[in-house]
């Protein structure tokens, strides 16, 4: 009997193509939506949104900012996504931060390409060329939230 049982349910299975890896997204996809985007100096109790959406190249747009209206500090992120593996981003665009005590206040951007890592537990990409403007040691946590 339990043999009976276990040919009807591999039969069932292959018929409807259903497989346990079925309900798992592809390794090299992302969350289409909304997001949490944070900058350490902004706040991480009050994330700003990016918007990540597929595009036809199979590339990811993502745009967003997270703005603190009393100081006017901000972090702005705009350009592409390829996901390189599930804890490892390429970004090309455009990203600008802005904190008053760092660099004289003035906006530091940084256009071209660059890396986010979710290393070990996190449940966020950190972006990797992390260095301000400013020098001296100085860095921006640029974080994107899965």
């Amino acid at each position: 009997m339990k043999k009976i049982f276990r040919a009807c349910l591999f039969t069932v299975a292959m018929l409807t193509g259903y497989t346990t890896y079925a309900q798992q997204p592809a390794a090299n996809t992302l969350r289409e939506g909304k997001h949490n985007l944070t900058l350490q100096w902004v706040s991480w109790e009050r994330p700003g949104k990016v918007m990540i959406s597929k595009q036809k190249d199979g590339t990811y747009s993502v745009k967003g900012e997270q703005r603190d209206e009393k100081t006017g500090d901000f972090v702005t992120i705009d350009g592409a996504l390829t996901v390189v593996s599930p804890k490892e981003l390429t970004f090309n665009g455009t990203i600008r931060t802005q904190y008053s005590n760092v660099n004289q206040g003035k906006v530091c951007e940084k256009t071209g390409t660059y890396h986010f890592l979710a290393k070990g537990a996190r449940k966020y990409w950190r972006l990797q060329e992390m260095d301000n403007c400013e020098g001296n040691n100085v860095v921006d946590y640029v974080d994107i939230y899965f």
